[in-house]
């Protein structure tokens, strides 16, 4: 139902009361009561119907009726599905595919239920077939789901209630009437004749005329009364009557209506290609190591969540690393004044300008982990500048950069720096590149543009293997087929398996490639601090592997072992992976020596302190462990500290940390010794093993 009429009851006409059968009074009676008791009650007093502001507001809104919608008659309905979707860190891009078939001369093509989520300004029409594109347009239509059949037997019941409501109406007009004549009496009280006092004989005759005329009042009211709450009862019966009905339900779904021309008969295809908002995708890896002696396979997925209303259903994905969203230009380095104010060059905006872009963002529920970069108005980094959302706080780094994860229910993230004003923004992307202005000087801006991708990269082209030819099989990786594509601002994952993704605010895994990386194993062990062995996998040339931070779980020799957090901020030439323990190396430090003797002469006091420790190999490969203890400092020129023995370890001067550099072969021991001395005046309190 498109198009609906409207119906409105009639008006109601008010009744005046019938006369009481009472007889007039006398007209000799000069009582002075000045009422014309011909009770012609001046009827300007009664409420007219078509002025009427005392009817009871009981009647309905406007009932719609439905209508039938004036349809062309060359338009015909092709049913669409949605073939492809590239899915990116924020927002997707859905491609639906019509198959049309044309006859010779002008047909309108309408591809209905589309989602009303989709932006008409951002749809975008391509296809192939023999036929001319004239024109494009789009509409809405609501459909009725539930109710309809039901429709005659509610429009009965509405004018059914709306009857009795005007018989209210009516009753209560007449109630009125009473009400006024009372009114009227009981103003006219007074029965005294002028210069002769009371007269009894008239005020008996006035008394047995107001006992009438007010007996009568209270009947009539009580009669009204009585006839107003039956008609309530039965509008109360025909609202259950209501209620029973199945209730009205519609939905409206969005049109998009295509003009075209074909010279013959034709069948061709229609792709519709819009920018849903509600969807992305967060990266996740399995590290896994079978064995110390194999490489590390490295499993790179996709964590996929859409709440678009649409379900993906056995569609194509593309899995892109780019951010559409993303406008942040290069911030341009201004004069960097050591004295005097600070200016703003000429054409330069106003502090709060670079982050209008941002202000201008809705909150996105989708969003659970921020990123991004505070700097200020000349674009240098603040370090150490507080972010945070409901309790969730963290600071810069050194770079600037922070990445904060957000609570449920929290929209809006802050951003505080000491010197600089305070912006708070809505929770809108993944990454949020804020400046912050100082408080006092007005300096220059950086300005917020947008970038604009090659066009095979651009928001809406479709991929040339697409077009060419669906289905094209791609090099088998061990999970699905893969191809990567590159561009100078994102890399794209062609996932050649298809995918159900429901609309749903769970995350979906969609496995995207596995790297088998040549890695350095490296054992590390603090006994001192815990006698447990750690596993880490260094190697380089990740920045080949297209790489984003997220969220690590962590399988070795096929046994979960956690999860952990891959972090490429403060990476350089080699990442490092923590595996977790490895229970196939035991360490043992024991303390061998422990002597506190005093000195008669010196007046000092000397502690020895000896320490053995023994790594077991119990693998069946070799290792490369560091193993590392210390040795103490101080700072008073009393104190002398001997290292009397270190067995082959580097020993850091700054910070007094003693390392063993290892290599253990398959189910051998290694064994090593620490010794060392400190002499201090005795009455120095020391804090020593």
């Amino acid at each position: 139902m498109a198009r609906y009429l409207s119906a409105s009851p009639r008006p109601p006409t008010l009744i005046p009361p019938r006369r009481s059968r009472a007889s007039p009074p006398n007209p000799n009676l000069n009582l002075n009561l000045n009422l014309n008791l011909n009770l012609n009650l001046n009827l300007n007093l009664i409420p007219q119907p078509s002025h009427s502001p005392m009817l009871l507001s009981l009647l309905l809104p406007f009932f719609f009726l439905p209508a039938t919608p004036e349809v062309d008659p060359s338009e015909k309905k092709f049913t669409s599905k949605i073939d492809h979707v590239v899915v990116y860190q924020q927002g997707a891009q859905v491609e639906r595919v019509v198959e049309v078939s044309l006859l010779a001369g002008g047909t309108t093509v309408v591809i209905p239920d589309l989602s009303t989520a989709i932006d008409p300004s951002k749809l975008r029409i391509t296809g192939s077939g023999d036929f001319t594109v004239l024109s494009i347009s789009h509409r809405y239509h609501t459909d009725t789901l539930k109710g309809k059949e039901t429709e005659t037997e509610r429009q009965r019941l509405y004018k059914r209630r709306n009857e009795l409501a005007q018989q209210i109406n009516i009753e209560n007009g007449q109630r009125i009437l009473f009400d006024r004549e009372e009114e009227l009496l009981l103003n006219n009280r007074a029965f005294t004749v002028k210069d002769s006092g009371v007269d009894l004989e008239r005020l008996i005759k006035a008394n047995g005329y107001f006992r009438e005329r007010f007996l009568a009042i209270h009947t009539g009211r009580a009669a009204i009364d009585a006839k107003v709450a039956s008609i309530n009862e039965q509008i109360g019966a025909v609202d259950e009557q209501i209620l029973k009905l199945p209730a009205l339900e519609t939905k409206t779904s969005l049109e998009v209506i295509v003009r075209v021309e074909a010279t013959k008969v034709v069948k061709g295809e229609l792709v519709v290609s819009y920018w849903m908002q509600n969807a992305g995708w967060s990266p996740s890896y399995n590290a896994r190591v079978v064995t110390i002696a194999e490489p590390l396979r490295l499993e790179y997925q996709a964590m996929v969540r859409q709440q678009t209303g649409e379900d993906w259903k056995n569609v194509g994905l593309t899995i892109s690393t780019g951010m559409p969203s993303a406008n942040r230009s290069k911030p341009d380095l201004m004069p960097w004044m050591l004295d005097g104010p600070s200016f703003v060059p000429k054409g330069q905006a106003s502090g709060a300008a670079a982050n209008a872009w941002l202000r201008s963002q809705p909150y996105n529920p989708n969003v659970r982990d921020v990123r991004g970069q505070l700097y200020d108005v000349y674009g240098n980094p603040l370090v150490g500048a507080q972010v945070w959302a409901g309790g969730s706080v963290v600071t810069t780094d050194v770079n600037g950069f922070y990445t904060l994860g957000v609570p449920a229910g929290v929209t809006a993230v802050n951003f505080a720096y000491a010197g600089h004003t305070q912006e708070s923004l809505s929770v809108s992307a993944p990454v949020m590149n804020v400046a912050l202005s100082p408080q006092v000087m007005q300096l220059d801006m950086v300005e917020v543009a947008s970038a604009r991708e090659d066009m095979d990269d651009a928001l809406f082209s479709r991929s040339a293997k697409r077009v060419a030819a669906r289905g094209v099989t791609e090099d088998e990786f061990k999970y699905s087929a893969v191809s990567v594509a590159y561009s100078p601002t994102q890399t794209r994952f062609e996932v050649a398996s298809r995918h159900t993704i429901p609309s749903d605010p769970q995350e979906h895994g969609v496995r995207i490639i596995e790297h088998r990386l040549p890695v350095e194993y490296l054992h590390q062990c603090a006994p001192k601090l815990d006698p447990q062995v750690y596993l880490t996998a260094h190697f380089t040339g990740w920045e080949e592997l297209d790489l984003l931070d997220g969220r690590m779980h962590i399988y070795f020799e096929d046994d979960y072992v956690g999860e952990s957090q891959l972090r490429l901020d403060f990476v350089q030439d080699t990442l490092a992976i923590s595996l977790g323990p490895d229970m196939g190396i035991q360490v043992r430090r024991k303390r061998t020596v422990r002597e506190d003797n005093g000195a008669l002469l010196s007046g000092k006091r000397e502690y020895l302190r000896e320490y053995e420790f023994s790594v077991i190999n119990r693998k069946q490969v070799p290792i490369h462990l560091t193993l590392e203890d210390q040795v103490p400092l101080a700072t008073n020129e009393d104190i002398e500290i001997e290292r009397q023995k270190t067995d082959g370890a580097s020993v850091d001067d700054v910070t007094g940390k003693v390392v063993w550099d290892l290599k253990i072969a398959a189910g051998k021991t290694e064994k090593k010794v620490l010794r060392y001395s400190v002499k201090a005046p005795k009455d120095l309190p020391l804090r020593i093993e």
